[in-house]
């Protein structure tokens, strides 16, 4: 898939954690990938094809479609507190459906960490669902 860089969120692959990380336009920090959103927006931006990347809107989180293919929602990993907080009555809604009520708070943010080895104790603790998952890179 590809993408203009102008998206308003960007997914991609934290291996380590077995998921997916997403960070908003809005947070300027570091995320579990080892880049910030502009970084990762330019890397795939432009109509690149970039495996293990995608570019997408907030919304498209709560989406049944979002990244289906890979285990859904269940695999975020990570996304900044700013970004849960403005889409957690639809996340809400949406973990409910996938049977996992309380999937908000098992998944990491800035707080936790901003890198694959900070993240994990949490996720592990936690009981996240990407940890059982067959694994994400094949």
């Amino acid at each position: 898939m590809t993408t203009c860089g102008c998206c308003e969120c960007v997914a991609a692959i934290v291996p380590l954690c077995n998921g997916i990380m997403t960070v908003n336009r809005e947070f300027t920090g570091m995320t579990p990938c080892g880049m910030k959103f502009t970084t990762l927006a330019g890397t795939m931006g432009g109509g690149q094809v970039s495996p293990g990347f995608v570019g997408h809107s907030k919304y498209n989180i709560t989406q049944r479609k979002f990244v289906v293919g890979d285990g859904g929602l269940k695999r975020v990993v990570w996304m900044p507190k700013q970004l849960k907080e403005e889409i957690r009555e639809r996340f809400l809604k949406r973990a409910q459906d996938v049977g996992i009520p309380d999937l908000l708070d098992r998944i990491a943010d800035e707080d936790v960490g901003t890198t694959e080895e900070e993240i994990l104790p949490f996720l592990t603790e936690k009981q996240h669902p990407a940890l059982e998952m067959d694994p994400i890179l094949g």
